[in-house]
């Protein structure tokens, strides 16, 4: 079962770590991957799955120490239809969290939605309302970058009214907003984000530990040990889009939320950017249904 959820997710942060992906169709046969201009520009070549058909987006989040500036973030779809809406509103989703280590943040707050709407002409409204939830200047800042640079990698669309709970969105120029380099930050070296234990519903152990990183990535080195310095012993191979080592553990008893674990890593991207590291987590809980 962890098998298929791993063909249809993005692992990108702790608990249900960006989550941007639906399950693929039984009835698609080829194993191919197309990437937006702004996919490839960001972070090269995707991965091909072995079997399907999937499409590699990329969503902009905020920096959590300048919200002035948004990154891009991998996404991985399974649908070819509506995937402008359904990358916006994966964007907004308080599903998509991220672990105190990374550098980005989610702006919007949870019960965020948003209505997307076409002008025509290469322009989209889009109205966000945040219920009862309130926004600073700041805030509301990186949700028009997020937003905005999320929605113009789509060819149809070259710039955004947007709405603030029905009522135009306080600055805006009377074009809408559109694409602006200055606001974007290069995503640089590949980066660990997570340990996440995968555990079956009402389940004692957990079925697998997920080591999860920001992009696809190649292995060159990984090693996985428990608060002791001891090697974590099991099974490990790479998921679907490689962005994340998974492991069955051999003592799969001796994992439980929040123990601490350490892992030693080294990496590189479809872009020749190299990553490296040791470092401890404490392992985080996903629990299927």
């Amino acid at each position: 079962m962890v098998r298929r959820l791993l063909t249809g997710v993005l692992l990108l942060l702790a608990g249900a770590l960006l989550t941007a992906c639906e399950k693929k169709s039984a009835e698609v046969p080829a194993g191919t991957v197309k990437a937006s201009p702004a996919f490839v520009h960001y972070f090269g070549e995707p991965p091909t799955p072995e079997r399907g058909v999937g499409f590699a987006r990329v969503g902009f989040y905020p920096l959590r120490a300048d919200s002035s500036k948004v990154r891009a973030v991998p996404f991985f779809l399974f649908r070819e239809e509506g995937q402008l809406e359904l990358l916006l509103q994966r964007l907004i989703s308080a599903e998509v969290t991220f672990p105190g280590k990374s550098p980005l943040v989610n702006p919007f707050p949870a019960g965020s939605r948003l209505q997307v709407r076409s002008l025509g002409d290469g322009l989209i409204e889009l109205d966000l309302t945040l219920g009862a939830a309130t926004a600073d200047a700041a805030a509301q800042s990186a949700m028009v970058a997020a937003l905005t640079e999320t929605a113009v990698q789509f060819d149809e669309v070259n710039r955004v009214r947007l709405l603030l709970d029905g009522a135009a969105w306080p600055g805006m120029p009377a074009e809408g907003f559109a694409h602006d380099t200055q606001q974007i930050a290069d995503p640089g070296a590949p980066t660990l984000l997570s340990l996440v234990g995968v555990w079956d519903k009402g389940a004692q152990d957990p079925e697998e530990i997920l080591v999860n990183f920001d992009r696809p990535v190649t292995i060159q080195h990984f090693a996985l040990r428990d608060a002791t310095g001891k090697d974590v012993q099991g099974k490990f191979f790479q998921s679907v889009f490689n962005m994340a080592v998974v492991l069955h553990p051999e003592r799969a008893a001796e994992f439980r939320e929040g123990i601490t674990l350490t892992a030693e890593w080294e990496v590189v991207d479809s872009l020749g950017r190299a990553g490296k590291g040791v470092d401890t987590f404490s392992l985080l809980r996903l629990e299927h249904p």
